[in-house]
């Protein structure tokens, strides 16, 4: 067809399509079409394009679609979608032409992926292989769409002593569709028969992926391998060793410890996908083999892919080896990370029923197993992991294991400092639970963590450093219209009376240089009220560079330019606070908190041991104003085991002050306080208390007349009350 007629034809298609009920609902030939979209395109005529383009979309199928573009002499045809593409978003008139490429680009990949997994047509492009040059050309090529889907019957029609014929092509074959085939030929290996076994190992070798190294090391520390099929495989895993650059000879277990190293860690970014991994259904496939069965793949939800790539290389190492702790530390955290990612009411078909949850066995394991796995859990920012991990240590270990004494690694202790206040917690409760007898590394922090857990619902607090006077009155004024009580001052001495009186502090914001920020990190990380605040610098793009050299990637710290402009300093005061706050924590859940930790201060004030309950005593003294009536009731008992004036005459105000049930409690906490610390309240306060006495009548009379005695204030008010 000449240019001439192609530009005729459409022109024609144009008149078609405009004219209602015209023949353009005739079928039209779609080879026709797509080379005359293609020859549009080319000649960058768009409006012919969008026409025939549209044309083609519909009246030709996906199926009819693909097998157009595949029988086309125009192979590269996602080159001129692309072209077509661009055209249309070049040329406002003829915007919709790059929905039609998109439209058609999708279509032909959906009939791609659906015709790839097609049985009857996977094994008929095997068959084709030994037909020619160009019959093997194009299976092969449909073969490669298809990847690891023709797997299962690639391999059984190599086993098949019947068709040796196509032996040879489909080795060859196999090479070329590559890194598709590595995992599941790999499954396959040690299993085959001696000569199956060589040629698919040459296969392994000669597609270069290093996926396959633990399979052949398998096979050749195996003792019942055939010795003609042993050098085939060391020549192999040789070769491979090679081509891919390995500086080690590893023994299998190590081999497959780090591959499945590999695969968490991949998975760990979550948007970078492994091999096996098919988009078009969000699944990855694993394998299974067995000589009856064959290669049969197992379907895993995307979501958790990775982790079951890695625990079938964890597991695999430790049927290899049972000792290789860091195979087993590897098997607990992708299962533990399995079942978190896992979706609601989804399930993991390559979880066998009969397993018990990750859980059970992060606990089987033990604190040094657990250890490893919260290590990699505050290195890779996974706070459910770590709470995962954090139970099960709490539920396991002692005071040496928890604390790990002795070892370079305290991911425990680590978890006091961790962005997510629900693993701060975790970790203080789990650490205080255990009663230690002796002070360790970061002790001071446990307290202010649990301090930091009554007030969760309570006022969020600011501390603004800067040698600015007027800087400091501008942080304070955007702080506070940003839900803050802020304070300030040019030094860390300046504020230390008002930081002696504030329950806890939420931010700390600084204009200053360099060397005093870094100061600040270094005084502040040794104070149980400071050691866990997040660190908002406001310094030039020059010192961000130089802060980022000091602390790497320490957390605690963030920056921003020093701006003057209030919606930028708001906009890096939330990053810094979010940044360090983790997860949100519902109502429940931050009542829940907060009890869990005044129990333990509690617990922490009748038994003292490492811990300072004193150090509390602010949050306790405003949790007394909560609104949360068992938050009270709970801070009330911890402040009547703390030998302090203002901690009684806060509990005596807060008494005085309530009436009902909760007045009951918090008499009897006064009274508890008293019979243990004597009387510390004032002149006004114990002569509210007798005017209760006089006043009230059954259990509040007796709960008033309790705190009176405890107390020990003169006897004369009750022969008063007795004589009148």
């Amino acid at each position: 067809m000449s240019g001439t007629q192609r530009l005729l034809l459409g022109l024609w298609l144009l008149l078609l399509t405009a004219w209602p009920g015209s023949l353009s609902a005739q079928e039209q030939d779609p080879a026709a079409l797509w080379e005359d979209f293609n020859h549009y395109v080319l000649i960058a005529k768009p409006d012919l394009a969008l026409a025939t383009g549209q044309t083609l979309l519909d009246q030709a199928d996906n199926q009819t679609l693909l097998a157009t573009v595949e029988s086309s002499d125009r192979k590269a045809w996602q080159n001129v979608l692309a072209r077509a593409s661009k055209m249309g978003a070049a040329d406002p008139q003829h915007a919709s032409l790059v929905d039609i490429a998109k439209q058609l680009d999708q279509r032909i990949q959906a009939a791609r992926v659906e015709l790839s997994r097609n049985a009857d047509r996977i094994q008929s492009d095997i068959a084709l292989l030994a037909e020619g040059q160009r019959a093997y050309r194009n299976a092969v090529q449909r073969l490669g769409s298809a990847g690891q889907y023709a797997a299962p019957q690639l391999l059984a029609a190599l086993l098949d002593a019947d068709q040796s014929r196509l032996h040879p092509y489909i080795l060859s074959a196999m090479v070329t569709i590559g890194q598709p085939l590595v995992a599941p030929l790999a499954e396959a290996l040690p299993q085959l028969e001696p000569a199956s076994m060589s040629q698919i190992a040459q296969v392994l070798s000669e597609i270069g992926y290093p996926q396959a190294l633990p399979a052949l090391k398998q096979v050749l520390e195996s003792s019942t391998v055939d010795p003609d099929a042993r050098h085939a495989v060391q020549s192999a895993y040789s070769e491979l060793l090679v081509s891919t650059r390995q500086q080690t000879d590893l023994v299998a277990a190590q081999w497959h410890l780090q591959l499945g190293q590999t695969q968490y860690t991949t998975a760990t970014a979550q948007g970078d996908q492994l091999p096996g991994y098919d988009s078009s259904i969000n699944a990855g496939l694993v394998w299974a083999y067995g000589p009856r069965i064959g290669l049969v793949p197992v379907v895993v939800p995307g979501e958790v892919f990775g982790d079951v790539l890695a625990m079938r290389s964890a597991k695999r190492a430790l049927e290899l080896n049972d000792s290789l702790d860091a195979a087993l530390s590897l098997y607990l955290m992708a299962n533990l990370r399995r079942e978190n990612r896992l979706p609601e009411d989804t399930i993991d078909p390559s979880y066998p029923s009969d397993l018990e949850p990750a859980g059970f066995y992060a606990m089987l394991a033990g604190p040094d197993r657990l250890h490893d796995v919260l290590s990699r859990a505050i290195a890779d920012g996974d706070a459910e992991l770590a709470l995962d991990a954090i139970e099960a240590l709490s539920a396991t270990a002692g005071t040496d294991a928890l604390v790990n004494r002795g070892a370079a690694r305290q991911p425990l202790l680590g978890a006091l400092s961790y962005p997510d206040r629900r693993v701060r917690f975790m970790a203080a409760q789990a650490l205080t639970r255990v009663r230690p007898s002796e002070t360790f590394p970061g002790a001071h922090r446990v307290t202010a963590v649990l301090a930091e857990a009554v007030r969760q619902s309570d006022a969020r607090y600011a501390l603004v450093l800067s040698d600015d006077p007027e800087t400091i009155n501008n942080l304070l004024a955007v702080l506070g219209e940003l839900g803050y009580e802020a304070f300030g001052g040019l030094s860390m001495a300046e504020v230390s009376e008002d930081l002696n009186l504030v329950p806890g502090v939420d931010l700390i914001v600084t204009a200053i240089d360099t060397e005093s920020v870094l100061r600040v990190h270094h005084d502040t990380a040794n104070d149980y009220k400071t050691g866990a605040v997040p660190i908002l610098a406001l310094v030039s793009l020059e010192q961000q560079i130089r802060l980022r050299d000091a602390l790497g990637d320490n957390t605690r710290v963030s920056w921003a330019i020093h701006s003057e402009d209030t919606q930028e300093l708001r906009s890096a005061v939330q990053a810094a606070a979010s940044s360090f706050v983790g997860e949100p924590i519902s109502a429940s859940q931050g009542t829940q908190f907060a009890l869990t930790s005044l129990k333990l201060l509690r617990e922490v004030a009748i038994d003292s041991g490492v811990f300072n309950v004193a150090q509390a005593q602010p949050a306790l003294v405003q949790a007394l104003g909560d609104e949360r009536n068992e938050i009270v009731v709970a801070a009330a008992a911890v402040l009547s085991l703390i030998d302090d004036s203002e901690a009684q005459q806060a509990l005596a105000n807060t008494a005085l002050d309530n009436t009902g049930e909760l007045q009951l409690s918090l008499l009897g906490s006064l009274a508890e306080s008293a019979t243990y610390f004597g009387n510390h309240l004032r002149t006004d306060q114990t002569d509210r208390l007798l005017e209760l006495v006089n006043a009230g009548s059954g259990d509040l009379a007796i709960a008033a007349a309790r705190a009176h005695g405890a107390l020990s204030l003169p006897t004369s008010n009750a022969v008063r009350l007795l004589t009148q």
